[in-house]
Parts: structure tokens; C-alpha cells; sequence
């Protein structure tokens, strides 16, 4: 088998995890990139568990074996401690800042500082990225996904798999309103 890239996407349901796969899958395919993308969330509905697990290069199966993660985006910072376990150690994990309450009364939830601690001392390098905050900010408050993806890409982690060309290309095939799905990912690209 040769080279591959695993990517874990979480989040909560309403947050665009899906569509971000799409994004990404279709940028591996206008690049001529194998991709292979499982969704194996149980609640994807607004506020349930999503994790979907994306595959670039020469992958022959579609789930991310346990502990064999190379990066996490995750738009929730305690979905991402839920599925940590995917990452290999050393691996990154860019972690929105803003914690989704769980919609259960009276649960007070750990704070990100918290989770971003538990997934250091796991051996994950952690970049919070204030996602939702800036997507506001920017004019497209429903893009804090792409925007995570622009944060990650400018790392160089997808350097040989995608570029920022072939995710412009498919943010355009894939999203509604792709020219401010488009500013945003630059935006994140340039602030890196």
C-alpha cells in the first residue's frame, strides 16, 4: 500500500461536517486524487454526533483504522475528544474554540482549555481556531467549516493531495453560495 492521508472530521449535526467531506472529496477528484469517504455518524440531525472519515491517496478501505489518524478537524471541541482515539500520536487536530452545549439541562460541559489539555496530553499537536467566530465576522456565519478547512490547508498538511485551487473548484460544485464560501476559505488560508 502506498502513501495515505487520514483525515477525521467531527462535529455536531447543523454544522456542515458532511458537506465539508463533499468539499473535500470532490477537491481530490478535480486533483486526480484517490479519495475514499465514510460517514459514520449515528445522529447527524441538528445537535447529534458527526464524524466522517476521508481517505486520500492509495486507501483500500474506507474507515480510518484506530490510531492511525493523521488529522482531525473538528467544529466542536468535545466531539473532538470523543473521537481522538483515531489519531495517531503526534498527529494534528485543529480544534474550533467554542464548545456547542449539549442539549441536555443542567450539564455543564468542560471548557475547550480543558479539552484541548486531555488531547495534548494524549500526544496531538492542537490548533484552536476560532472557526465560527471569524465566519461571523467574514459575512458567512454558516462557513465555519470551510473556514477550518482553509486553517488546516494552510499547515501544508495536504500539500501532494489537494490544493487550494482544487478546494475553490469544488467549493463551487459543492456549496451554495460558493464566492463567500470561497472569501472565507482564502481568508483562512492567508491567516494560517
Amino acid at each position: 500500500m502506498g502513501r495515505v492521508l487520514n483525515l477525521v472530521l467531527a462535529g455536531v449535526g447543523g454544522q456542515g461536517i458532511v458537506s465539508l467531506a463533499n468539499v473535500i472529496a470532490n477537491a481530490a477528484l478535480h486533483r486526480g486524487t484517490n479519495v475514499v469517504v465514510a460517514e459514520t455518524h449515528g445522529l447527524s440531525q441538528r445537535g447529534g454526533s458527526v464524524i466522517v472519515h476521508v481517505r486520500l491517496g492509495d486507501a483500500e478501505a474506507p474507515l480510518i483504522p484506530v490510531g492511525e489518524g493523521d488529522i482531525m478537524i473538528a467544529l466542536d471541541p468535545l466531539e473532538a475528544a470523543r473521537y481522538a482515539h483515531y489519531l495517531k500520536q503526534g498527529a494534528l487536530a485543529y480544534v474550533e474554540q467554542k464548545v456547542t452545549p449539549p442539549p441536555l439541562p443542567g450539564v455543564k460541559p468542560p471548557s475547550t482549555e480543558e479539552v484541548v489539555r486531555s488531547l495534548e496530553e494524549a500526544g496531538l499537536r492542537v490548533r484552536v481556531v476560532p472557526a465560527i467566530r471569524r465566519a461571523q465576522e467574514l459575512g458567512n456565519p454558516l462557513g465555519a467549516n470551510v473556514y477550518m478547512l482553509g486553517a488546516a490547508m494552510a499547515s501544508g498538511v495536504f500539500d501532494g493531495y489537494l490544493g487550494p485551487e482544487d478546494v475553490e473548484a469544488a467549493i463551487k460544485l459543492v456549496l451554495k453560495k460558493p464566492e463567500k464560501n470561497i472569501r472565507l476559505f482564502r481568508a483562512a488560508l492567508a491567516e494560517g
